[in-house]
């Protein structure tokens, strides 16, 4: 039994130690992300979805990421949006990329410059999906970014990469930043993160 006991305490320890020294050096490049403030001039702006309460109310984070996306397409009158995000959800009965372009309309923002990608379920999806309806479009190497809160920057744009996009720019939303539950969960996500670049690597 002490045995048992002492292996087990060294295992605790071992794995303590292991989660501590990765957060330390992951954490860092979420918040330095995080921080920066961007602002691209790009063809085709990603806005990556978020969750949707009841059947059709965006989320706080949402409605943020929504807000930032109309004051930037305004700002910049040829960037083609692309609202991410399908419908999931039990109660859901609108996509997020519904929700998303109908807020876009609401705001003056021509509906004709809005392309849907309205099938996904994962920020993965978000990427993959959306570099579909850009290369239907046929356009010689455009300029392409994404938008999110600001805590899922560094993380999206690991996918992102992961997705096979070479260069993509970041639009930070104006939201309410980072805190320790979201850096929690970004540390967490990371280890399935890596996970999938290792499953892809060596598929």
């Amino acid at each position: 039994m002490n045995k048992i006991i002492k292996y087990s305490t060294a295992f605790l320890g071992s794995l303590s130690g292991i989660l501590v020294t990765s957060a330390a050096i992951y954490i860092p490049f979420v918040l330095k992300d995080a921080g920066r403030k961007y602002c691209d001039n790009c063809d085709y702006l990603l806005i990556l979805g978020g969750n949707v309460i009841g059947a059709d109310t965006p989320s706080p984070q949402l409605k943020e990421r929504m807000i930032t996306a109309a004051e930037y397409l305004n700002n910049h009158p040829h960037t083609v949006a692309i609202p991410c995000g399908g419908c999931f959800r039990k109660e859901q009965k609108k996509s997020e990329a519904g929700i998303i372009a109908d807020y876009l309309t609401a705001q003056g923002i021509d509906p004709g410059r809005i392309m849907l990608e309205d099938k996904s379920t994962t920020t993965f999806e978000n990427f993959e999906n959306a570099a579909e309806l850009i290369e239907d479009r046929g356009d010689s190497n455009p300029k392409i970014a994404f938008l999110s809160s600001s805590y899922h920057i560094h993380r999206a744009s690991v996918i992102a990469v992961m997705c096979g996009y070479k260069s993509i720019g970041r639009v930070t939303a104006k939201d309410s930043g980072v805190n320790i539950k979201r850096l929690i969960r970004e540390y967490f996500v990371a280890y399935e993160l890596l996970i999938k670049k290792i499953k892809k690597t060596f598929k």
